[in-house]
């Protein structure tokens, strides 16, 4: 008999994981095909692959074991035998994971699974916006694609505007290709979650490509400026993982981390000392410990500090620095003691969020960790390898689509993750065409004239370059699996794209990335088999040259702020969520049911208030807040930090989705949609960090869930 074997459903049986979203109905995750000789009843398979829930690129391997899916017969609905996906993990392996994965990570499962993933190529038959789709065919599909760009080119293929994700890897360089084989712009970066400004301010000093690589795990004391390294910067598994080494990783030393930020982040909470700045003052606070180094005798290598720059610390006012970030300077002064006498002193600095002089903060964070005597060394601030793919520097989406009349969509949600006030939305609907390679019906591709769904990466060949690696590393994954759906891999869907437009075009692999770094013995059956091909360290494999470092005088500018004082009082500050991440991982209910690390909240998020500001809107725990700026207005729930800075009000990033599935459609309000259309000068990066906001309190509690006791507690602040 088949080894698949047949049998009549006498009753409703589950076809996978049945989930649930506190009163919104089940929903069925069909499983998945693979070859049936795989299918072994009780035995388990292991499958490395690769994560795409953020940029860090962390290696997985895949649980793959015996299931049922439903199917219909001959007019009766019959149960199959087939192989499925019970479990993703970190790739012991991959020197990112270690064999560790975050939430978002194992929950990449429910992606592949989940009962709104797109099954095919879709037109649009409403308007633009309203998210009304009918299927087509594959051949249909492209055709009309192709008609399109054509159309575009033909006239001026500077409008053509491709838009891409933070990413870098196989699929970032088939839309580079493809953007040269039409003599288009190259892509465009449309991410809150890229680190533009940390590669260029790693660029300017050291002249580096790349972000830099801060070796956590051998520094004896740590001050972290603005970088929330345990929660959404970067890439927060090998930081956690470096963070555990740091602190008791080693015999008889226990790291001390210091944190400076301006919101009690989930690094801030778990550091020894939280500094709390004032948002936007990284800079000066800097600017003060370069200072205080230096009046100290404690910049050891100070002679290596360019004289300009040295010139700019020294001429800074201390008084005048701390009070812009709002601290005491004797507090300072001894947290600058303990840095400038350990053995392994380290500034690990980030922009989280983006302020209009982040990049200020970072360059002086550089010239610290040179006084330091820490740059390319254990312990310290260490140069990135040169990757296999260079990360895209291009940022300036909003510009892009100011005359855009053809807009290729992949990896990026422009709709949802740019303002209101950038005219985003506007520039959707002027566009002759419209088209997204996303596998869900999320805010962008609701503005599609076509959606060309790509592969699950679990069905995908792909090779991702790691944001953040200690040696150079690339993440591979080869399709173990059939496709579930009548889906293409978005490489594909471009090769066939160029075919039809008749423009030559070069196809990509896996292959094409990580062949250049094969060496000895290593083949490619080796990649495939251990997902990826890692190197040895930075520090192991490269003489450490004469550091030179340029002289990038920092401007200690003070941040610029959209909104009057008097009217907007409050500071807002949008953050990349554990959960959510910049949005993109909404959709999946187990980041819906996970609980927010500050106010435990599930199914929604909360706007983070202080108690002084709460009292003086008369608002208790769970009340309803109108958060107002110039550009817009949202509603939420209010939480009452006890660690929230007064003045501040802060707020995840995740919910407000016009569209993106049943689980994410319509829930809470996106913090992101009021910002003001600014943008960092240098990178054109947006700057989510810097628009005043008032709050209006509307209404009571409204089922609102927080899932710990404590903070389901009513606090009526104002009584």
């Amino acid at each position: 008999m088949d080894r698949r074997v047949f049998f009549r459903i006498l009753s409703a049986t589950s076809a996978g994981a049945l989930t649930t979203d506190c009163g919104t109905s089940p929903g069925r995750l069909m499983p998945l095909l693979v070859p049936e000789h795989e299918i072994d009843p009780g035995e388990e398979h292991w499958h490395p692959a690769a994560c795409t829930g953020c940029g860090a690129g962390c290696g997985t391997l895949v649980r793959v074991m015996e299931g049922l899916r439903v199917i219909e017969q001959n007019g009766e609905k019959v149960g199959e035998r087939i192989a499925t996906i019970k479990k993703i993990e970190g790739n012991p392996l991959d020197p990112v994971s270690g064999g560790h994965l975050c939430a978002r990570g194992q929950a990449q499962v429910q992606s592949l699974y989940h009962p709104d993933r797109l099954r095919g190529p879709m037109k649009r038959s409403g308007n633009r916006g309203t998210g009304q789709f009918s299927a087509v065919s594959w051949a249909e599909a492209i055709a009309a694609a192709a008609e399109r760009i054509m159309r575009v080119r033909g006239t001026d293929p500077g409008r053509i505007v491709i838009i891409t994700g933070p990413r870098t890897g196989t699929r970032s360089l088939a839309l580079e290709r493809f953007a040269k084989a039409l003599d288009a712009p190259a892509p465009v970066v449309c991410s809150i979650a890229d680190h533009p400004l940390e590669r260029k301010a790693a660029t300017l000093v050291f002249g580096w490509k790349g972000l830099p690589v801060y070796d956590l795990a051998n520094a004896r004391f740590t001050l972290g400026v603005g970088a929330d390294f345990l929660g959404g910067w970067a890439s927060p598994v090998y930081y956690a993982r470096q963070f555990g080494h740091f602190r008791q990783g080693r015999r008889d030393v226990r790291g001390r981390l210091v944190q400076a930020e301006s919101r009690l982040s989930i690094t801030a909470a778990a550091a020894d000392k939280w500094l709390p700045l004032r948002p936007g003052s990284e800079p000066q606070f800097l600017a003060a410990v370069a200072r205080l180094l230096m009046d100290a005798k404690l910049a050891r290598n100070v002679k290596a500090l360019p004289k300009p720059v040295a010139d700019v610390f020294q001429a800074a006012d201390m008084k005048a620095l701390l009070n812009a970030c709002g601290l005491e300077e004797k507090r300072v002064r001894a947290i600058v003691q303990d840095l400038g006498e350990s053995e392994a002193p380290l500034v690990l600095a980030g922009a989280s969020p983006v302020h209009t002089n982040s990049l200020d903060a970072l360059i002086a964070s550089h010239y610290v960790n040179l006084m330091l005597g820490n740059v390319d060394k254990p312990g310290g601030v260490l140069a990135p390898v040169t990757p296999a793919i260079a990360a895209s520097e291009n940022h300036r989406v909003a510009q892009a689509l100011t005359n855009a009349q053809a807009i290729l969509i992949d990896g990026a949600n422009p709709a949802y993750t740019l303002p209101s006030s950038s005219d985003v939305l506007g520039a959707l609907k002027r566009a002759e065409s419209v088209i997204s390679f996303g596998s869900f019906l999320d805010d962008s591709a609701a503005w599609s004239d076509l959606i060309l769904p790509d592969h699950d990466i679990l069905e995908s060949e792909s090779a991702l370059i790691p944001a953040v690696s200690a040696g150079a590393a690339i993440t591979v994954s080869i399709p173990f699996i059939s496709p579930l759906y009548e889906t293409r891999a978005v490489e594909q869907t471009l090769a066939d794209l160029a075919a039809k437009v008749d423009v030559p075009y070069q196809a990509v692999s896996a292959e094409d990335v990580y062949r250049p770094l094969l060496a000895g013995n290593t083949t490619s059956a080796d990649v495939a088999r251990q997902g990826g091909l890692w190197l040895n360290p930075i520090l192991a494999t490269k003489a450490a040259p004469t550091l030179r470092a340029a002289a990038q005088k920092p401007e200690l500018s003070a941040a610029a702020f959209d909104g009057d004082a008097g009217q907007y009082p409050l500071h807002f500050q949008p953050y990349l969520s554990l959960q959510h991440h910049d949005g993109s991982a909404s959709h999946l209910p187990w980041m819906q049911e996970l609980p927010d690390p500050a106010s435990s909240s599930i199914w929604g998020l909360p706007v983070e208030i202080d108690s002084k500001t709460a009292a003086g809107l008369g608002v208790s725990n769970g009340d309803i807040v109108r958060v107002e700026s110039r550009h817009g207005s949202v509603e939420a729930p209010a939480y009452i930090h006890p660690g929230a800075i007064p003045g501040v009000a802060s707020m995840a990033i995740g919910d407000g989705h016009t569209h993106y599935g049943r689980y994410a459609s319509g829930r809470g309000a996106n913090p992101l949609s009021i910002l003001a259309p600014v943008w960092e000068k240098s990178t054109g990066a947006m700057v989510f960090g810097g628009t005043r906001v008032r709050l209006t309190r509307v209404a009571g509690r409204r089922a609102w869930i927080q899932f710990a006791a404590p903070d389901r507690e009513e606090r009526d602040q104002h009584k």
